[in-house]
């Protein structure tokens, strides 16, 4: 099978005028590796953005600055509200939820779950996400000092158990980040209206943050958001790694210990409510692929017939 990263590689040694990468997270070995595929006598704009937590957590290397500057034609522009992962190469792109990573592109042992598709530049949605790469600034030196300082400060001082934590922070340890939202179906609504009074305020509150932390597009229709709500919670690493033992089915107990394994400092009870709460999530955004059993709660894949074994439970 090949590999994100190699269908990739291929798509950007096709370009004869210009490549356009932009990616949250760039790693500089994959963004150097990706360079090597790029006919020399293309112009390369690269598009990131630059969180101190993240850059603390090692998912996004602030190297990527010194290689850019190095390449004649490249250019490096950051985008804070970056959240989408777009490639072309002149009339040619790729987009999808893969990250200029290693896990992300296939080429680590234990790799992500993502989904990248070719689509027509011309399309509206990619014209309107190309609009917003205008938004973007160019990468200075100065700004790469400014992240770099408060990088090391993040380390130097991390976080205590129960402090807490903004967006970054929470964007920062992306590999432990689960929902706290108890009513996804609620969402939406909280996505419309930071401020509405549909739900109860322990709901909005937690529900405006899991938004935060998924960082998604403004204005977005009730289908787009469920789009990219799927997309968002499998580039978390720790959701995506549960959805992958779905196939295999996931009891209550089961799903406790996953949650355990994402964030070991949880006691079984409190772990056992947030799966309850992960299984909710699953429920409701990926009700095609995916169901709860109504009387035992294991999670499975959605099947238009019964086993005798589901019949049972």
């Amino acid at each position: 099978m090949v590999v994100d990263g190699e269908r990739l590689k291929v798509l950007l040694s096709r370009a004869q005028r210009e490549v356009v990468l932009c990616a949250p997270f760039i790693k500089v070995a994959v963004l150097e590796t990706l360079f090597e595929s790029i006919p020399e006598d293309v112009e390369v704009r690269v598009y990131t953005r630059w969180r101190a937590a993240e850059v603390a957590a090692g998912v996004s290397d602030l190297e990527v600055f010194e290689l850019v500057n190095e390449r004649a034609g490249a250019r490096l522009f950051i985008l804070d509200a970056l959240h989408g992962k777009l490639y072309t190469a002149d009339s040619e792109c790729m987009l999808g939820s893969a990250n200029l990573t290693g896990p992300a592109l296939g080429w680590s042992r234990k790799n992500n779950i993502e989904l990248m598709v070719p689509m027509a530049i011309e399309a509206p949605e990619v014209q309107a996400f190309m609009k917003r790469l205008n938004e973007a600034v160019p990468a200075t030196y100065t700004l790469r000092k400014q992240i770099e300082d408060a990088a090391k400060e993040l380390v130097a001082h991390p976080l205590e158990e129960g402090q807490a934590m903004d967006e970054d922070d929470v964007q920062g340890r992306r590999g432990q980040w689960l929902p706290r939202c108890a009513a996804p179906e609620k969402l939406y609504a909280i996505f419309c209206d930071e401020n509405t009074n549909a739900v109860v305020k322990d709901t909005l509150r937690d529900g405006l943050q899991d938004l935060r932390d998924l960082s998604l597009p403004p204005g977005l229709s009730a289908a787009e958001f469920e789009v990219e709500i799927r997309n968002a919670l499998l580039s978390m690493p720790s959701f995506a790694q549960i959805t992958a033992r779905i196939p295999s089915r996931i009891t209550d107990g089961e799903g406790r210990n996953l949650v355990l394994q994402c964030k070991p400092h949880l006691d079984g009870s409190d772990a056992a409510y947030l799966w309850q709460i992960v299984r909710g999530w699953i429920s409701v955004f990926f009700a095609s692929q995916y169901e709860v059993a109504a009387e035992s709660y294991v999670v499975r894949l959605r099947s238009s017939r019964k086993s005798k074994v589901d019949s049972s439970e």
